[in-house]
């Protein structure tokens, strides 16, 4: 079987630039990492070169691409369009999608046509929490047996998990491809918007170091499932301004044999 990936996610390094990060994940220790794609900012006509080479150079491989919104219409866009061939090129392994559109069944239809450009090479990935508008596991299962499309799946986010009040699924079931790991506080479990918002980007912590459910840790890391260390720490930062004293900070703050 092949061993799991455990991933630096983008977001540890949002002072980065896309090539760079598969190169902070590798300095770190990690043989995989996320990948940032936001073409109206960073990714210019010479990203997809440069970050190819990169991951060439490192050997790193993407455990997923982010982040394609759900929004306004009830087709794809060119931009959601280039994300997920981005993707595709990448070999990344998910595409992780959000949704903020006001239209429920617009948004299934978008959603199935994100995974019929897919097809069978990559997995399209709903993420739920506080801040989308598909806010906890059940709701995440209900939504992708309506798209009822082979490549939909589930990102679990044990920080948004906790805030739904939801229990850890079943880590075996293959609707859920990977998930996105982190520790952090238990005050977050009551915040609402901007407030949870803030709290979601700046102050997660490694794992152990927090009040996340000891189990919830255990059970992830056991599993055969990829893990994203999504571990977005305004602290971090500040200690670490440097991404890749940061990135290491974080693979030796995350051992995953620890909980075997």
């Amino acid at each position: 079987m092949t061993k799991p990936l455990w991933a630096l996610a983008s977001g540890c390094v949002p002072d980065a630039l896309p090539w760079d990060i598969p190169l902070i994940a590798h300095s770190a220790g990690f043989l995989s990492s996320g990948m940032w794609v936001d073409p109206e900012t960073t990714w210019d006509k010479s990203a997809l070169k440069k970050t190819k080479k990169s991951l060439s150079d490192t050997n790193i491989q993407l455990i997923d691409v982010e982040v394609v919104w759900l929004d306004k219409t009830n087709h794809i866009d060119d931009k959601q369009k280039l994300i997920i061939d981005i993707g595709l090129e990448l070999k990344s392994k998910n595409i992780l999608v959000v949704s903020r559109h006001e239209n429920y069944e617009a948004s299934i239809s978008q959603f199935q046509e994100m995974c019929e450009r897919a097809g069978k090479d990559i997995r399209i990935c709903i993420e739920f929490g506080e801040f989308t508008n598909i806010k906890s596991l059940a709701k995440a299962k209900e939504f992708i047996s309506l798209v009822n499309h082979p490549s939909a799946g589930i990102l679990i986010d044990l920080m948004h998990l906790n805030r739904s009040g939801d229990t850890l699924p079943d880590l075996k079931d293959e609707l859920y491809p990977y998930i996105q790991g982190c520790d952090f506080w238990q005050d977050s479990s009551t915040m609402t918007g901007m407030d949870y918002i803030e709290a979601a980007v700046d102050s997660r912590c490694c794992l152990g170091d927090g009040e996340a459910r000891t189990n919830d840790i255990n059970l992830m890391c056991q599993s055969d499932k990829d893990v994203s260390l999504e571990i977005r720490s305004i602290n971090l930062r500040q200690r670490y301004p440097d991404p890749f004293k940061r990135a290491k900070a974080i693979f030796e703050g995350c051992n995953r044999g620890l909980f075997l």
